[in-house]
């Protein structure tokens, strides 16, 4: 069983709450709290550099915003940064968010073995997670596997991901054929990449390229 877990949590009662459990349930001696994911970050890393990493982490997906400035601002970003820089360590989310392609990507592309929603069997479920990943395994609730048999619009490649994020952060369709040459990704051509923004826009049901990017993000594709 894990000894050492960082707990990734906004809400002070529902964070409390969850670390109190996994003492008590699951035997865990040491749950470290953080209210944000940068926070979350620095203790992550700076556990690697006193030689007891975390070997478990539990986090939330949505943390509201106040006066603090924050440069990681999603469970998701944590994820995907500790990800990119080398981590293998097993993480489990706690969310409401029941959007399937947020579920899917997460567990298909990321260290992420088990996706738990806050509901309320919420903590029982998380206890069983951690049991099941502490062992190697993924584990999924009985309400995610209903979600994940929900027939979504449309299923992107990881192309497409690309595509969409470049073109949320702003870029023209020139500029993303210029870096998927750069990086060898193909197709690359500018007839290409607008023959596949056409078939997206069409998938999406949106008319212009703001749209398409507002669907995307609206049903958690990117």
């Amino acid at each position: 069983m894990f000894k050492n877990v960082l707990l990734v949590e906004d809400i002070d009662s529902v964070g409390h709450g969850v670390a109190h459990k996994l003492r008590q349930e699951a035997q865990i001696s040491t749950v470290v709290l953080a209210q944000y994911c940068d926070e979350a970050y620095l203790k992550f890393k700076k556990a690697e550099q006193d030689g007891t990493p975390f070997q478990l982490i539990i986090t939330d997906l949505s943390f509201r915003e106040d006066h603090r400035q924050r440069q990681l601002t999603s469970g998701e970003q944590l994820i995907l940064k500790l990800q990119d820089q080398g981590s293998q360590v097993p993480t489990i989310v706690y969310s409401v968010d029941e959007r399937p392609a947020v579920i899917r990507r997460l567990l298909a592309y990321t260290n992420v073995k088990a996706y738990i929603l806050k509901d309320r069997n919420g903590i029982q479920n998380m206890i069983k997670a951690v049991a099941a990943v502490s062992e190697g395994n993924s584990y999924t609730q009985a309400e995610v596997d209903v979600i994940l048999t929900k027939k979504e619009v449309f299923t992107l490649q990881d192309y497409d991901i690309s595509l969409l994020g470049m073109l949320s952060q702003g870029l023209t369709q020139e500029q993303i054929s210029a870096i998927f040459r750069e990086k060898g990704k193909t197709p690359s051509s500018l007839s290409s990449i607008e023959k596949r923004l056409n078939r997206l826009k069409e998938e999406l049901s949106a008319h212009t390229t703001i749209q398409l990017v507002a669907q995307a993000k609206d049903l958690g594709l990117i």
